[in-house]
């Protein structure tokens, strides 16, 4: 179920306006609170759904509601006029509960996935939360203040460029200049899991963190960071960044971005206790992530487009990721292009797999599209994907054990990592030497449209010595009574394999029956009916309603 509502504050509900009010202060302080615009938005979805889960044949239940709420206050300054300093101030919390949780566990194990008193913790998992509540963002802004060269917004709020989407508590300050540049500057910190409204969405990756509220003293949860050295405490981050972007014309765009991310507290610095229980700990002031990104795009309607961007990783002192993209408009009805990605993974410098190697996959691609007529337009996509190891993973394993003399052992971890012979082996140039695997990528789609009805087929091929993905899809939508009602349908077949898991290749076919109905503007309702099996997973079932509720005033 999903709904949204716009409506004037004076018609708002108690519970809705008790919310507004948090943001009255602002409107007070604006010349003509009477020229306000207020808006409150809010989205509901519920669902209920079946999983594999990881212990064999257990089935994992889902229901799950997602909630978020919504409100902004625009013109705060009172009447707005073109070019004239404006103000506003937004609001959205989310909440996004899972009532599924320990819902597959039985008998002594009941309710162990929140509580470590359970069955000796042997199904908790730190950090779990069945409803937890974050703030999205929450933030005043100030545009074309000073005669158009500041802009500002202060409080909880979203970056986005070439360094990726993140989050952060604090303020930003943007400088427009007559001469198509901009400056930007902001600092405050980082947006991290464990903290009170927070989400771990927006932090580097590699890292496992949170709140330890209650180790030691609440039954509930574990004893010490000991229990799980893995489990890092979540603290302040402190953060700045800066950028220089261009501000027209608007064919061309271009930003350079830099962004630093502090980490504080305490940190555990071994995966496993002391013989004693103790473990070894950090609480210096460190690094978690220095980056710098420059990212741009050119496009020209009449000839197409070419974009690219870089990204330096200061830390681990390597790029990061580049990507690059040609697109030629070869008439009003045909699109051609070529795309280039390359991506290494790195991590918050906290993180254990910076001690691992991590090398680069590169995908290179080319596309077009074509509009054969009014009605119908194919698309076609397809290239290669490159990935690169140090050392050959099927080889290495052997060459130890024939290096320290052991026929019949399965590698490293049957072998004691103090022996010399071992240490020269893996240090050996000659054994690390790069290799390559590649795969082919294949895409293929169609469409039929018309203003009451549409019909898509797509078809994806994914395929190389490491395993195999195939498989198709046919949708179709038809509109009745002037577009108020709606009846959908959907089936997939789709087949896999994995060399190395040989037992885990299957095939999968699903399809999903919907219909829906709109009596006007302000509302639609929806239905969906989801059914996929395969040899795996046998029968698994979906339900989905839907409902849009728009009231604007």
């Amino acid at each position: 179920m999903e709904s949204a509502r716009r409506v004037p504050l004076g018609r708002l509900p108690l519970s809705r306006a008790l919310a507004a009010a948090c943001l009255l202060p602002c409107a007070l302080a604006a010349r003509t609170a009477a020229a306000a615009d207020f808006e409150v938005e809010s989205t509901t979805g519920v669902q209920a759904y079946e999983v594999a889960g990881p212990w064999g044949d257990t089935n994992i239940e889902r229901r799950r509601l997602l909630q978020t709420l919504g409100l902004a206050v625009y013109n705060l300054q009172g009447d707005s006029a073109p070019g004239e300093a404006d103000y506003s101030a937004t609001v959205r919390l989310r909440l996004d509960a899972d009532f599924g949780m320990n819902g597959h566990l039985d008998g002594a194990q009941r309710g162990g996935e929140t509580d470590y008193s359970i069955d000796g913790g042997s199904r908790y998992i730190p950090g779990l939360r069945e409803a937890p509540l974050d703030l999205m963002y929450a933030y005043v802004e100030g545009r074309n203040v000073a005669s158009g060269w500041l802009g500002f917004r202060v409080g909880r709020q979203y970056v986005s460029d070439v360094l990726g989407w993140w989050s952060f508590d604090g303020a930003l300050v943007r400088l427009t200049t007559p001469y198509y540049v901009q400056l930007e500057a902001y600092g405050g910190l980082e947006q991290r899991g464990g903290l009170p409204l927070s989400t771990s969405r927006f932090e580097r990756q590699g890292i496992w963190r949170g709140s330890h509220r209650g180790f030691g003293d609440d039954r509930t949860q574990p004893g010490s960071a000991a229990d799980f050295p893995s489990y890092q405490e979540a603290d302040l981050a402190p953060a700045f960044g800066v950028a220089l972007e261009s501000a027209g014309p608007n064919y061309i765009h271009g930003r350079l971005t830099y962004r630093r991310v502090y980490n504080l507290g305490t940190s555990v610095t071994q995966q496993f206790p002391d013989p004693d229980g103790g473990v070894r700990t950090s609480d210096e002031s460190r690094i978690s992530q220095d980056r710098l990104g420059y990212a741009a795009n050119i496009n020209k309607p009449d000839l197409g487009g070419i974009k690219g961007g870089v990204t330096y990783d200061f830390y681990n002192q390597l790029v990061g990721s580049f990507y690059g993209g040609l697109e030629v408009y070869a008439g009003s009805r045909v699109t051609l292009g070529a795309d280039v990605d390359y991506f290494v993974p790195t991590f918050d410098a906290d993180s254990i797999w910076n001690w691992f190697t991590h090398d680069p996959i590169t995908t290179i691609t080319g596309r077009a599209a074509v509009d054969v007529t009014r009605e119908i337009d194919v698309a076609a996509w397809g290239g290669t994907r490159m990935w690169i190891a140090e050392g050959n993973p099927e080889e290495f394993g052997a060459g130890q054990c024939e290096a320290v003399r052991r026929p019949g052992c399965v590698g490293a971890t049957s072998l004691d990592p103090n022996d010399g012979d071992l240490r020269d082996y893996a240090r050996d140039e000659k054994n690390r030497a790069t290799t390559i695997s590649t795969d082919v990528l294949a895409n293929l789609a169609g469409r039929y449209r018309t203003r009451t009805t549409s019909v898509e087929l797509r078809g994806m091929l994914q395929a190389g010595e490491r395993g195999r993905r195939t498989g198709a899809d046919l949708s179709g939508e038809k509109r009745l009574s002037g577009q108020r009602y709606a009846l959908g349908a959907r089936m997939s077949l789709y087949d896999w394999e994995d060399p190395l898991r040989p037992d885990r290749g299957a095939t999968s076919f699903g399809y999903v029956l919907g219909a829906g109905y709109r009596p006007g503007e302000a509302a639609d309702f929806k239905i969906e009916w989801e059914h996929d099996m395969n040899r795996l997973v046998g029968q698994r079932f979906r339900v989905v309603g839907l409902v849009n509720l728009r009231v604007a005033p």
